[in-house]
């Protein structure tokens, strides 16, 4: 018994179409199914790129902010050792001008005796006007070479037994 309503729905929902004729047609025709499928499968695929283009994206943008995090890391580095070595230069530098100011009052507070004697000597180098050793001319420098002076080990090898060159008597 319960088939029997049933069966009656699907008879007069068909004779409803049936009498509405075209109207019936709205559900659309085949044609237009499938275009629809395809156009569903188009947007599906184009759903899919650009999912995975995202993915991409992403991935892309994640190693670029850990290259920034891991550079920024190097410039801060880099940035404290410039100033370490910036600190160390100041400081060689008071120590040079305090070495120089040292110099000029040794040097100034010596007799003219000693300093006379100081310049006889051919190893030191001493100014007597105020200019800084640093600016003082270099003693010239011979381009001749000198012949090495032969010691005992570097003499002629000694005769050795049996057969040797006559030697010539002076």
């Amino acid at each position: 018994m319960t088939r029997a309503p049933r069966r009656t729905a699907w008879s007069m929902l068909v004779l409803a179409c049936a009498a509405a004729g075209a109207g019936c047609n709205q559900f659309g025709p085949r044609q237009r199914l499938d275009e629809s499928r395809r156009t569903i499968q188009a947007l599906r695929s184009e759903n899919d790129r650009l999912q995975d283009q995202l993915l991409t994206l992403r991935n892309e943008n994640q190693d670029l902010s850990e290259r920034a995090v891991d550079d920024g890391r190097r410039i801060a580095a880099l940035a404290e050792s410039v100033g370490d070595y910036r600190s160390s230069i100041h400081a060689y530098q008071a120590e040079r001008d305090e070495l120089k100011n040292s110099y000029r009052e040794l040097r100034d507070s010596l007799p003219a005796a000693v300093r006379s004697a100081l310049a006889a000597d051919g190893d030191r180098r001493v100014v007597l006007d105020d200019r800084e050793p640093d600016d003082a001319p270099e003693p010239a420098r011979r381009d001749e070479r000198r012949k090495p002076i032969p010691t005992e080990h570097e003499g002629p090898p000694p005769p050795r037994d049996g057969w040797a060159p006559a030697r010539t008597a002076p």
